[in-house]
């Protein structure tokens, strides 16, 4: 898959996400700091990645400046499970409201 593809698969995802769960200052905030509990819980490069996805999206937000692909780990995860499921979160974290037929 192609940096194109991934980026346009994640975007796809993220419309969908948003749509359902409209993004606020405050929910990206809120996203940003259980991104950063869950880092202080289990520290992983992983989780790092999160929280500068998270952050970038709360910037975005705010700026329209988009660093939150910086935070490339997270944004392919994210397009992988929107091409797999239809939603950008984990199965585990995915209510299925705003799941997207493929």
């Amino acid at each position: 898959m192609s940096i194109i593809e991934i980026i346009s698969n994640y975007n796809a995802g993220m419309r969908a996400y948003s749509q359902c769960h409209p993004p606020t200052v405050n929910s990206q905030w809120q996203a940003f700091k259980n991104e950063f509990a869950e880092f202080i819980e289990q520290p992983s490069i992983d989780e790092a990645w999160d929280i500068l996805h998270s952050w970038g999206r709360l910037f975005y937000h705010l700026t329209k400046i988009p660093c939150h692909l910086l935070a490339f780990p997270t944004v392919y995860k994210h397009s992988q499970r929107f091409v797999e499921s239809g939603c950008i979160r984990s199965q585990r974290n995915c209510t299925g409201r705003c799941r997207v037929q493929l």
